[in-house]
């Protein structure tokens, strides 16, 4: 049994395809809440604690299906929530060889991933180059704040430091997709602050491609003498 400080997880599940930011809220998650009901002993990595939002809602599901849920901060999260199938380690997640150390049932796959810690691009992109190799065939990496809408100009949330650094993150997301595109699925839900959900087609032993940015083509000279015409 589940049990949360900061929220009621019930309130979770019934505002899923609800309206407003928390319906949108309640619906991304539940959306990583489906994938890991369907895994008989679920192990599952979360990146990121805070008030336990996300890790109330991953415990439940992996509780159903007795699996294992290793969550990381660098802070003290440790009475977010309660759970027989949670661990808590506070630690840097890029720490990948103690963390291994401390939570060696990632050595054997992991068959879902949601990364929602420190908001960089260069930390997203290093949380993939460590914990990608480990996924298994067919398990799912989730990136947690890769919709810039919210903090656009005259938006609920205006603010153009997050506005920049989340729309560098999906780019990272982006990236890597297309330089091994053969290999993934990709879902992106909008609002809230989004979620993107990549599902993992290659076998754990199969490195990746590094990632790959394509150059936009922001005008050409049909386009040019378009606008030209219009003015």
């Amino acid at each position: 049994m589940v049990d949360t400080k900061y929220y009621n997880l019930q309130t979770v599940f019934d505002a899923e395809g609800g309206p407003g930011v928390f319906g949108k809220h309640a619906t991304q998650l539940m959306a990583m809440h489906r994938r890991i009901s369907r895994i008989k002993a679920p192990v599952v990595l979360e990146c990121g604690v805070d008030k336990g939002w996300s890790a109330g809602v991953l415990a439940h599901a992996v509780e159903r299906n007795g699996g294992s849920l290793i969550s990381l901060d660098i802070r003290d999260c440790s009475d977010a929530i309660e759970s027989e199938c949670w661990t808590f380690l506070q630690i840097d997640d890029t720490e990948q060889e103690r963390i291994l150390q401390e939570a060696p049932i990632l050595k054997e796959g992991i068959d879902f991933i949601f990364i929602d810690s420190l908001h960089f691009a260069r930390h997203v992109r290093r949380l993939l180059e460590l914990w990608y190799p480990l996924v298994r065939q067919g398990g799912w990496i989730a990136f947690h704040d890769v919709d810039p809408g919210p903090y656009m100009r005259g938006q609920r949330k205006d603010y153009v430091e997050n506005e920049i650094v989340w729309r560098s993150i999906w780019q990272v997301v982006l990236d890597f997709f297309y330089a091994n595109e053969d290999d993934l699925l990709l879902e992106y839900h909008l609002g809230d602050m989004g979620l993107a959900i990549m599902q993992k087609l290659a076998p754990m032993s199969q490195a990746p491609n590094p990632p790959r940015r394509i150059p936009p083509r922001r005008v050409s000279l049909r386009s040019l003498a378009r606008h030209l015409l219009r003015r």
